[in-house]
């Protein structure tokens, strides 16, 4: 894709609609933060990750720059392991209402992502002291894009799990694990991406010079699909409360009902 023409290409429009949706889903995180409801903090920061990448992206129309490539390129990196861990969350929080496994079952990944943040450290070390084809994948985005598909794989399994205990759930828990259902396939689609990058070195499947209809299909929707099934499913979903507000939520209640025996 050319850069520094002046030319607004196919490209360029996905990235202007990504400014648009991205921000709109920023704003429901913020929502999201001041209600106390989960989710607030990984779809915001994705948020801002393809907002930033986008903006970045727009910005090379009239400046070939290194600067807003190398934006571009490491804001394409990120993402996915996002996604994964809003996935988590909301299974995390049926098993706080209906425990259904252990905690450990969370912390798994945990630990594979740390992993995983040290080997794509080492891979944006070893890529920036190339001087050609620094957008083929090397040992190090291979090793990455693995772990990121074994937790990928883990994800689905946990969820499998829930899903066969859910005549355990209420109405809201069963609304979180039908989220998860639905949103499990378009992240299959956005890890199938990756993986096919880092498979063939076909720069088709690059995410930042790559073709772009490629990117709409497997890359843009899913993860725009995806990020409105999380939101609209914790949107409906009520907050948690703490043992504290639960208590002082009794003490109201039981003054109430006091108060209403007293003048009746």
């Amino acid at each position: 894709m050319a850069s520094g023409d002046g030319i607004f290409r196919f490209r360029h429009g996905i990235a202007a609609a990504q400014i648009v949706l991205f921000s709109v889903s920023l704003l429901y995180a913020y929502s999201f933060r001041q209600t106390r409801r989960i989710g607030w903090f990984t779809i915001g920061a994705f948020s801002i990750i393809r907002l930033v990448g986008a903006g970045c992206l727009l910005g090379t129309i009239n400046k070939d720059s290194d600067g807003l490539w190398a934006g571009v390129f490491v804001c394409e990196s990120l993402g996915i392991l996002l996604l994964i861990f809003s996935l988590l969350e909301m299974l995390e929080r049926i098993n706080k209402t209906v425990p259904v496994v252990h905690k450990w079952t969370f912390l798994v990944p945990q630990i594979l992502t740390w992993l995983d943040i040290g080997i794509s450290i080492g891979g944006f070390v070893t890529v920036s002291k190339k001087d050609s084809n620094q957008l083929l994948p090397t040992a190090w985005s291979r090793a990455s894009t693995g772990i990121m598909a074994i937790i990928f794989l883990y994800t689905v399994g946990v969820f499998a799990y829930f899903w066969f205990q859910r005549h355990q759930y209420g109405q809201e828990e069963n609304r979180l694990v039908m989220g998860v259902g639905v949103c499990e396939p378009l992240l299959l689609i956005r890890v199938l991406y990756s993986v096919i990058f880092v498979i063939t070195a076909d720069l088709t499947w690059n995410a930042v010079r790559g073709n772009p209809t490629a990117y709409l299909l497997m890359t843009m929707l899913p993860e725009v699909a995806f990020i409105a099934t999380c939101t609209l499913t914790i949107r409906l979903t009520s907050p948690l409360t703490t043992p504290n507000e639960q208590k002082n939520k009794d003490q109201r209640l039981q003054e109430e009902g006091q108060n209403l025996a007293i003048h009746s």
